[in-house]
């Protein structure tokens, strides 16, 4: 009894423990973001060298593989990566600079910035959708209602051959498996009539 209550009282002790990090780790998680110059540990006029060589640094130490007990590694991991990945791009780093020196100014500040990237967006989106339509363009125009007729008869053929092949299988393999039925059934006939005349035998003897 004393052992059983050990136990329980352990078990216990590690779904306290579990649950305090599992919180821990949230509460990390959705605390408020910090500063990514900070997060890397550079100044605000640092180079793209320098902002490089400190994230490969700080990603040594905050690894999650580097402490697999301490779950707030991966939430800081993150934030190093997320801090990274805007302050390594001109455009991304300038727009949040802006942000940083007009922490009040909301979406009214970002309106310019992020009209022009989403307007170069779709403008390269427009100019590869027109680019490969010039080829289904190009195509339709060239091939003529001969080509058409002939390229459909070659698919409907193609689909033949496919659909035949798929039969001639099904029926080798039926085939294949009765084949194989058929030899089990002798093999096992075979043997109960060895069984059986061994029994006669044997039981002719005991007479």
């Amino acid at each position: 009894m004393q052992l059983d209550a050990q136990l329980r009282l352990c078990q216990r002790c590690i779904w306290c423990c579990k649950g305090g990090l599992r919180f821990f780790s949230q509460s990390t998680t959705h605390r408020k973001p910090a500063n990514y110059y900070q997060l890397l540990g550079v100044k605000s006029d640092a180079s793209l060298e320098e902002i490089k060589n400190a994230f490969f640094d700080k990603s040594k130490k905050l690894h999650p593989d580097s402490d697999p007990s301490n779950p707030a590694l991966h939430s800081q991991f993150v934030e190093l990566n997320e801090a990274y990945r805007v302050l390594s791009k001109e455009l991304s780093r300038k727009e949040y600079d802006f942000k940083i020196r007009h922490p009040y100014s909301g979406s009214k500040a970002f309106r310019s910035t992020s009209t022009h990237t989403a307007y170069r967006a779709s403008t390269e989106a427009n100019d590869n959708m027109r680019y490969w339509e010039q080829f289904g363009r190009t195509s339709a125009q060239q091939m003529t209602g001969e080509e058409w007729q002939k390229r459909r008869k070659r698919n409907f053929r193609l689909m033949g051959y496919c659909v035949l092949t798929m039969v001639l299988s099904l029926g080798a393999h039926f085939l294949f498996f009765r084949k194989l039925e058929e030899v089990h059934n002798k093999y096992m006939d075979e043997k109960d009539r060895v069984i059986t005349e061994i029994y006669n035998e044997c039981k002719e003897r005991a007479r």
